[in-house]
């Protein structure tokens, strides 16, 4: 809103000023500095230039910054607001617009009644809101509501006067800077983040950039009004203001917009004719009525019959009472007087299902079909049993649409027709969505593909031109054809190999068993595999609990071979709970979980698990108890072996030389028989120093060997991808499998909707009604769903 008042009534009985550009207000009204009244707001204007420079500014020890790493997560560039979650009386309330303009801070009514709170607690409030517009906005009244924002121990817990909106938005509430002087909050809609202080640090909430651009898309799409100015004849014609003026509550919603697609789409894909070319064979189909006859000339192209013309006529006095034979014949006459260039040029086939060619030539014609068949002979015309009924649909349409011509006997006996809106519309309906319902999922319905559902549909006599397009996208959007579809066993994402740069700085940990109780009841092996030298450590367990994990990796791994930069685990509850994480965040180790029913992703550790339990399996004869026995002896032959992508033993790799092996001390090898203990130590320390060497060469042969797997792999990949806003549905496998009994259980379970991507084929997902689910999915246990 363009408004000088506000001045000129602060200005009071001063001198006029040259006139300022205009200005545009923001948000403003409520309680909050300026009061309620006329009276206290210009005092509080004028208050300002009373009390400038004399006010004493409460110091602060805390400095509140933004740099590079609050963009974390961010997409950029962006124009998006600040929206955030605010815990409001117990409440997570999300979509807040943090709104340094707004002069209130505002609970819209919708998202307050659904708090549940008392009307006790709602103070009236005489005076209401203004925006930019200058419009002013009801009121219901004022709420004192404690607000806690931050995570812990960086939160602050204030109470704030929130107005009661009573209007309708895309938003739950505006945090407007009453809220943010007493939170003493600082916010970067660049960063998209809010801090302020709090007695041990710096607190900080970040935005949701998601959320942030489904609320300007909603507030479009709500806001959005029509002005269609048409001038004519220097006349301005209104006509979306009384169409909206009328209409209260107008939303445009998701099935407006589809219809007004498909309304487009309509119009730019009119049905044309075809124009024929010079000396092809063109065809006839007839139909014949009550009261009309029509025919409908195609031609054939590609396999596909496009039509060149329609004629039509409605039958009149004696014309209504021919016997249907004579009609058949008086169609085809009507055609090729109507269409008498094509008739002339062209051979014409005439494809009906009745004997015409009989009727027109046998000896004893009399009448009327006499002079007919002299009339046609001139042309060049055959006669084909129908194949099909696709040109004959159209010819049946044309004719049930002709409307006949009724005449009605004025006072003096003269006849005089009746017009065509003087009979009533004529409707022709065909519920193609119900014939295609029937036949897919009816009484007699099997939940057909496509192309099948389509071609039933042709034999049971129902045609349309879009009948094969509308099959398949019914069968597509079908939910049970949907939930019940065959598992996809291609992989939908090209092979995304994990590598560490350095020895012992990246490991893969996971759990194998149960196995037949062995001594001390254990049953279970915790496996631990380093990603550059394949070295493996092992325990066999009792019980795996996380107390059990943590002393293992604390043990074997850290103890021997120093603290490690990641660890890479399965979704586990060993792995995945507060003790663990805490324990790898004391240490500055980065947990890094699989996707769920996703264990390629640790694809180290469970090859190697693999080939640890075939060792096992072969070492045991009928006494399964003993594996516990076998264990250390599988480990040492594992780690002495070379492996194929290092071309290394990961022994060599740890420690520098080769192990001495049992087999040469019962056949003494080449290096035991001259074995000299003094030369044997420079060997030793020789090979230390060329260790590094050793490392380099097998990280080379490791990467060209990842790059001959990944080539391998990508060659039958099918890919499939998803994005953000995608509906999809989780292999029940995987997400249910208690659900996933007996061969008439589904497939798939959902849907759910994409909202972030976390990695090559990775995604987080949440629930339809916007609750978050917490581990990520990998592509191929998902499948897109059509609505």
């Amino acid at each position: 809103m363009i408004d000088n008042k506000m001045e000129e009534e602060i200005s009071g009985e001063q001198e006029t000023q040259p006139k300022d550009p205009p200005v545009i207000n923001t948000i403003s009204g409520g309680p909050s500095a300026g009061g309620l009244s006329s009276s206290s707001r210009k005092a509080y204007a004028r208050h300002v230039n009373l009390t400038q420079g004399s006010t004493k500014r409460p110091r602060t020890s805390t400095s509140l910054e933004f740099n590079d790493a609050d963009l974390d997560g961010i997409s950029l560039p962006h124009d998006d607001a600040l929206v955030i979650t605010l815990r409001v009386d117990a409440f997570n309330i999300k979509r807040f617009l943090v709104d340094t303009g707004s002069s209130a801070d505002i609970i819209f009514e919708d998202a307050f009644n659904q708090m549940g709170i008392s009307d006790d607690r709602v103070k009236p409030i005489s005076s209401p809101l203004y925006g930019f517009t200058g419009a002013s906005a009801p009121v219901r009244g004022i709420a004192s509501l404690t607000i806690v924002v931050g995570e812990p121990p960086r939160q602050a817990v204030h109470t704030l006067d929130f107005l009661i909106a009573k209007i309708k938005s895309s938003y739950n509430g505006i945090l407007g800077r009453t809220g943010l002087n007493k939170l003493q909050a600082v916010a970067s809609t660049y960063h998209l983040v809010m801090k302020f202080p709090t007695p041990v640090g710096v607190g900080l909430v970040k935005g949701d950039q998601t959320l942030a651009r489904r609320c300007y898309v909603a507030s479009c799409r709500t806001e959005e009004t029509l002005s269609i100015d048409d001038q004519r004849d220097g006349k301005v014609l209104r006509r979306a203001e009384p169409a909206l003026k009328n209409m209260k509550n107008f939303e445009w919603t998701a099935e407006c917009q589809t219809s007004f697609d498909e309304l487009k789409e309509y119009l730019a894909s009119p049905p044309l004719l075809s124009k024929p070319v010079m000396g092809e064979d063109l065809f006839l189909y007839l139909a014949v009525a009550e009261s009309a006859v029509s025919a409908v000339l195609v031609r054939e192209q590609d396999g596909q019959q496009l039509p060149v013309y329609y004629v039509s006529k409605v039958l009149q006095g004696a014309e209504q009472r021919y016997p249907n034979a004579e009609k058949l014949a008086f169609a085809l006459l009507n055609a090729a007087r109507k269409l008498r260039p094509y008739f002339q040029s062209h051979t014409i086939t005439v494809l009906t299902d009745k004997p015409l060619r009989r009727i027109l030539h046998k000896p004893d014609l009399s009448g009327r079909l006499i002079p007919w068949s002299v009339e046609l002979g001139e042309f060049d015309i055959h006669y084909r049993p129908r194949p099909s009924i696709k040109g004959q649909a159209l010819a049946d349409f044309i004719v049930e649409c002709t409307l006949p011509i009724e005449v009605e006997e004025s006072p003096l006996g003269v006849e005089r027709p009746l017009l065509p809106d003087q009979l009533g519309l004529f409707t022709w309906t065909l519920y193609s969505d119900y014939a295609l319902r029937e036949v897919h999922e009816g009484i007699c319905g099997q939940h057909l593909g496509g192309r099948a559902l389509a071609h039933k549909v042709l034999r049971q006599g129902y045609y349309w031109p879009t009948m094969h397009r509308d099959a398949l996208d019914y069968t597509k959007k079908c939910d049970a054809c949907q939930r019940f579809s065959s598992i996809p066993r291609q992989s939908p994402s090209p092979l995304s190999s994990l590598t560490s740069p350095i020895p012992f700085a990246m490991w893969g940990m996971d759990i194998m068993g149960p196995f037949p109780p062995a001594t001390a009841q254990r049953r279970f092996v915790i496996v631990a595999v380093d990603y550059f030298t394949k070295w493996v450590e092992a325990e066999a367990l009792a019980t795996i609990s996380e107390k059990k994990c943590e002393d293992f990796f604390w043990r074997a791994v850290v103890c021997r071979f120093g603290i490690p930069r990641v660890l890479v685990t399965d979704n586990g509850k060993q792995f995945d709970n507060p003790t663990f994480r805490t324990f790898c965040a004391n240490l500055s180790i980065e947990q890094r979980f699989t996707s769920v029913a996703h264990p390629q992703t640790n694809g180290q550790t469970e090859v190697t698990n693999r080939t640890l339990l075939q060792g096992i399996k072969k070492k045991l004869n009928g006494a399964k108890g003993l594996w516990v026995d076998e264990l250390p002896k599988i480990l040492w032959a594992y780690n002495t072996t070379t492996r194929t992508s290092t071309g290394e033993t990961p022994f060599s790799l740890s420690f520098g030389t080769d192990a001495l092996i049992p087999v040469e001390i019962g056949l003494p090898s080449l290096r035991v028989v001259t074995d000299d203990p003094v030369q044997n130590e420079e060997d030793l320390r020789a090979n230390l120093d060329l260790l590094d060497e050793r490392r380099e060469q097998a990280a080379v042969r490791l990467a060209a060997y990842k790059h001959r797997v990944s080539k391998f792999y990508d060659q039958r990949v099918r890919h499939r991808a998803f994005r953000v806003g995608d509906l999809v549905l989780r292999r029940i496998e995987a997400s249910a499998p208690r659900e996933a009994v007996g061969k008439l259980a589904p497939n798939w379970e959902g849907p759910y909707r994409v909202v972030k991507l976390a990695g090559p084929g990775a995604y987080h997902l949440e629930h339809i009604d916007g609750k978050a689910i917490p581990r990520t999915w990998n592509a191929a246990n998902l499948r897109r769903y059509y609505a």
